[in-house]
């Protein structure tokens, strides 16, 4: 007798952060075991759950009354063809882990959603850094490998726990390997391999970090309140051919998420914030802690102590010669104490795992950001599948914001050879305008000056679940210039979906 099988539909971003389905698109170590405890408790509710295959499956009359007469041969043939079959589907299931033997499924109908990827990078880079410096940083003409795991649970709280449309988004990261890979080889200030310096914890090498634990809301259909420990990276300014974290699309950060907008803010704190979709597009305005939350389970304690970081967005969807399209424009206010930069000895003052000293404060910064992308060209009408153009710029205060501007261009999304398997693309440009208020030791030891960078990348898709990314940078380094070269990185990033 064989059961039939369920279909198992691999979670997607919206189902573990019901905010994107809004969007168009360290204290000890100890404390970091602490924050598994959402996959203990999953854990052990999987072991209380009947597989759906075992539970749902109602075989029809006939079949049960065919197996009573069934020999032992034959049933232990069955048995063995079933085993078999586990991994019969392992090239076109949508995720590495496949359904769990039917509790996957089983846990998602009960309001329990699981998402993990692991994503690895292999990378060299020719040139950079020429003169020995301080760790983090290093010289460059190397090669290095990173890996990054990331791991989703979104727990829908009106199936489990009575909250009506509610959710609860938990995220746990970590990293192992070369904190950065290359990134701390090139001089630049925007990180050539993004992905692999987050969670920004260089010291702490596989140590798990709870970076979400928060709560959404829906009231009306126009009306989403969040609050809770949320990570700042793909919060804003986001465009769909040129955002996440690194780990799908661009992989150096001037075009996954803009410097200037990241620059000065917490990797991940508490933040509470109201998102209003409209028929035009949405607008979104939020209120974060600036204090720096990564290794703290959840750190509620002495909110906003230190001041508050303000930012909203507003986003239109276009529809140019009937092509898709998104516009949006917003800002980012700091109303904290951040570095002076006329007064920093050693720079830079927000670059991951680095920092100087300063004798003197700024009390608020800002950041005025603009972005677009547009569709050229689409392969299907019932989906978004294609491939265009994006672009973004900024102007920031230029102290404490290292940089007094930003552009980037480019194209990017679905392959033409083979944008039905799965395969993407992206060619991208960026100018980061450096501030021209370093204080004297900074100006002669560096020299700060504007930096510029391509890259080029191309995503194959193997399997639904496996993605190779071969990808090619050239940087021209802008933060520690006097010591550094124009550098070249290349290398492969292979990200797995479990």
């Amino acid at each position: 007798m064989k059961l039939p099988k369920q279909p198992f539909k691999a979670p997607t971003a919206a189902d573990t952060d019901p905010l994107l389905e809004t969007h168009e698109i360290r204290r000890p170590r100890e404390c970091g075991k602490r924050a598994l405890w959402p996959a203990l408790a999953l854990l052990v509710l999987a072991i209380n759950v009947q597989p759906t295959a075992a539970q749902d499956a109602a075989p029809p009359t006939e079949n049960v009354e065919a197996s009573s007469d069934q020999p032992p041969s034959q049933k232990t043939a069955d048995n063995a063809e079933a085993a078999a079959c586990l991994f019969c589907d392992l090239w076109t299931r949508p995720a590495l882990t496949g359904d769990w033997g039917g509790y996957r499924s089983r846990l998602q109908e009960l309001g329990l959603t699981f998402a993990g990827r692991v994503t690895q990078f292999g990378f060299g880079v020719r040139g950079g850094i020429s003169a020995p410096v301080p760790p983090p940083l290093s010289q460059g003409d190397r090669a290095s490998y990173t890996g990054r795991g990331q791991y989703d649970l979104g727990v829908n709280l009106e199936k489990f726990g009575g909250l009506p449309k509610g959710k609860l988004v938990v995220t746990a990261e970590h990293w192992w390997g070369d904190y950065g890979n290359v990134s701390l080889s090139t001089g630049a200030g925007a990180p050539a391999v993004f992905g692999a310096a987050l969670p920004p914890t260089p010291n702490n090498q596989g140590v798990p970090y709870l970076t979400n634990f928060y709560l959404v809301q829906p009231f009306t259909q126009n009306l989403v309140v969040f609050a809770g420990k949320k990570v700042v990276v793909g919060e804003m300014d986001q465009d769909r051919f040129a955002g996440g974290n690194g780990t799908q699309q661009f992989m150096n950060q001037a075009l996954v998420a803009n410097p200037a907008f990241l620059t000065g803010l917490p990797y991940t704190s508490f933040v509470a914030g109201i998102v209003s979709p409209q028929k035009w597009g949405k607008m979104a305005v939020t209120v974060r802690d600036p204090q720096d939350r990564t290794m703290d389970t959840v750190g509620l304690s002495h909110l906003f102590s230190k001041g508050a970081i303000v930012s909203g967005e507003v986003r239109l969807t276009t529809n140019f010669f009937g092509l898709p399209g998104d516009q949006h424009v917003g800002g980012v206010w700091k109303r904290y104490d951040q570095r002076d930069l006329n007064s920093l000895l050693v720079p830079p003052p927000d670059y991951p795992g680095t920092g100087g000293a300063a004798s003197q404060t700024l009390s608020q910064g800002y950041t005025v950001f603009y972005g677009f992308d547009q569709f050229v060209t689409r392969y299907s009408d019932d989906q978004e599948r294609g491939w265009g153009f994006f672009g973004r710029a900024s102007v920031s205060d230029g102290n404490p914001t290292p940089l007094r501007y930003f552009l980037s261009a480019g194209i990017g999304g679905d392959s033409p050879l083979k944008w039905n398997r799965g395969d993407k693309f992206g060619l991208g440009w960026y100018y980061i305008g450096a501030s021209t208020e370093w204080g004297r030791v900074a100006q002669a030891l560096f020299a700060p000056r504007d930096g510029t960078g391509v890259e080029l990348f191309y995503n194959a898709q193997v399997t639904p679940w496996l993605n190779i990314t071969p990808d090619i940078q050239y940087i021209k380094p802008g933060l520690l210039s006097r010591i550094s070269e124009n550098a070249f990185v290349f290398g492969l990033r292979v990200d797995m979906i479990l």
